[in-house]
């Protein structure tokens, strides 16, 4: 009898713990996973699961299991590694509280659209525009106001953020809320830089909003390096061996990236450039990653690696 009432006890326990799981903080915490699982929890690829509507405790078991190492993932392994119990609660009640695969499917059908078009329009601000004009309805911030406070970025980034320098990056195309926290970070110290802190220490969020606007829109440029067979293999498939996930499951086949995310695009980008990047993730001195995602694929990089890498990501169009 004792333990029917001990098992109880810890049942009811769990139930508690689910329960005081906040699914609005799941919401903000699932944009990482969104690349592989779509934006409300209905992958785009047969590769990777739908977690809408999936039961909690399951998901809480899977991402326990790959930051413990009891199941064994290329790519959910780093994704995993820096997740809190409260984390894993949070996403938990996020996407089981998703419509499933099928709810969403007749949902949409019932509205008269297509599985897909509902998905790829949920996600606010992940529409591309070529315009000098504001851009409040698709951005926060106003790319006319953005362009005309953009004259302090050209001298490094380019007047339509295409760097001709290869130690400086190109912001052409990427996406806003990207741009809009990585000056954030360069304004908290969260990433370090010595000319950044000074090119935004007056600014405010609203200037940052207004610049991320603008160069969100501008066309970056295609990518001029040669094919490397090695950094192709990396890219694509990881390397098993040492447990680093694909470059492609968050910034996509032709190294586009994943807006809604906050996922950097990669293409146009110098090899000096990116292997700086690297490099200082995986020493940690930038840290300033979501959940530690790229500190910890990077520090399983070896020279050779990061070199053959990026060569191959300078190939990309």
């Amino acid at each position: 009898m004792k333990k029917i009432i001990f098992s109880l006890f810890v049942a009811l326990s769990s139930v508690t713990t689910v329960q005081a799981a906040d699914a609005n903080a799941g919401k903000e915490k699932s944009a990482v996973c969104s690349a592989c699982h779509g934006p409300t929890g209905v992958s785009a690829s047969p590769m990777y699961p739908n977690l809408a509507g999936q039961n909690d405790a399951y998901i809480i078991k899977q991402l326990k299991d790959f930051k413990s190492g009891a199941r064994t993932d290329a790519m959910m392994a780093p994704m995993a590694a820096n997740l809190s119990d409260a984390d894993m609660a949070d996403l938990a009640a996020h996407f089981s509280g998703l419509p499933s695969a099928n709810e969403q499917a007749a949902a949409s059908a019932g509205n008269g659209e297509s599985t897909d078009s509902a998905v790829a329009t949920a996600p606010a601000g992940n529409v591309e525009i070529v315009s000098s004009t504001p851009a409040a309805a698709i951005y926060k911030g106003d790319v006319a106001a953005g362009k005309d406070k953009s004259a302090a970025c050209v001298a490094c980034h380019g007047a339509d953020g295409n760097s001709l320098a290869p130690i400086y990056p190109v912001l052409a195309g990427q996406s806003a809320n990207y741009l809009a926290k990585q000056l954030a970070d360069f304004k908290s110290g969260e990433r370090a830089d010595p000319v950044m802190a000074g090119m935004v220490a007056n600014l405010s969020p609203e200037d940052m909003d207004d610049l991320a606007a603008y160069f969100a829109v501008q066309t970056a440029k295609t990518g001029t390096g040669e094919i490397n067979e090695a950094g192709h293999k990396l890219y694509i498939g990881g390397d098993a061996s040492s447990n680093v996930a694909a470059c492609i499951a968050c910034h996509g086949v032709s190294g586009k990236g994943v807006k809604q995310a906050g996922f950097p695009g990669l293409t146009g980008q110098s090899q000096e450039y990116l292997t700086k990047q690297l490099v200082s993730f995986r020493d940690g001195t930038r840290g300033n990653d979501n959940n530690g995602i790229m500190r910890n694929i990077a520090i399983k990089l070896s020279d050779a690696q990061i070199k053959d890498i990026t060569q191959y990501i300078t190939s990309l169009k």
